[in-house]
């Protein structure tokens, strides 16, 4: 079962323990920071949901909303004192997908998180792998840390027939079927799968996504994210 995964920046400690608390209750795994700054260095790929307070110490919170919004798909919750009917516009100008204001009740804000996941979750021809690997079948694409990924058709259905047989070890016969090639042989495929390891591991002489189990075959060596929560 998914975890969804989400970055509390916040830097009132008070609040930002009853926030956490509340959020692993219902299931969430929460990071949290309290500045721009390192708030900058944990958002990405792997991030599910921001929950941003507007007022910090080294900087603007619209301004990284912004900034967020632009670079990352990434939904965004402004938490803020400000009260104003201008602020909120200017919250939801920045890209914000809901503003609460402080003081507010946790069971409203974890009721607010399941409303936007449940908005922004992947569609069903979406597979999301770790490692920052996302396949959208519908595109025939795949991206790593959102960067798109050329990969040949051999390699794709490579890739494919390990993702839809991730609990089990795929011998290279059953590879060769996938990619319906007349000429594929246990040897094209080894080819294939180091063609594919250069384009998509973070190291190719250490793959952790295509890993080989000697004298049987491949499997797929990081867990699928897209089970819906």
């Amino acid at each position: 079962m998914y975890v969804y995964r989400i970055l509390l920046v916040e830097d009132e400690f008070r609040i930002a323990e009853t926030v956490i608390e509340y959020l692993k209750r219902d299931g969430y795994s929460v990071r949290h920071v309290s500045c721009i700054a390192d708030a900058e260095e944990a958002v990405g790929i792997n991030i599910d949901l921001l929950i941003l307070d507007l007022m910090l110490p080294d900087g603007s919170g619209e301004d990284f909303c912004e900034y967020v919004t632009e670079n990352y798909n990434i939904p965004v919750i402004m938490l803020t004192a400000k009260k104003s009917e201008e602020s909120r516009i200017n919250g939801f100008a920045c890209g914000a997908d809901d503003y609460l204001v402080k003081p507010f009740s946790p069971r409203e804000l974890v009721a607010r998180v399941r409303a936007v996941l449940k908005r922004s979750k992947p569609p069903e021809n979406v597979i999301a792998l770790e490692k920052g690997v996302i396949i959208d079948c519908a595109g025939r694409a795949v991206f790593k840390q959102g960067l798109d990924i050329k990969l040949t058709p051999s390699e794709y259905s490579i890739l494919l027939c390990l993702v839809n047989n991730h609990n089990s070890i795929v011998n290279r016969d059953k590879l060769i079927e996938n990619i319906k090639s007349s000429d594929a042989s246990d040897r094209t495929i080894d080819v294939h799968i180091r063609r594919l390891r250069r384009k998509i591991e973070d190291d190719p002489r250490e793959p952790e996504i295509v890993k080989t189990v000697h004298g049987y075959g491949y499997r797929l060596g990081v867990a699928r994210l897209d089970a819906v929560r």
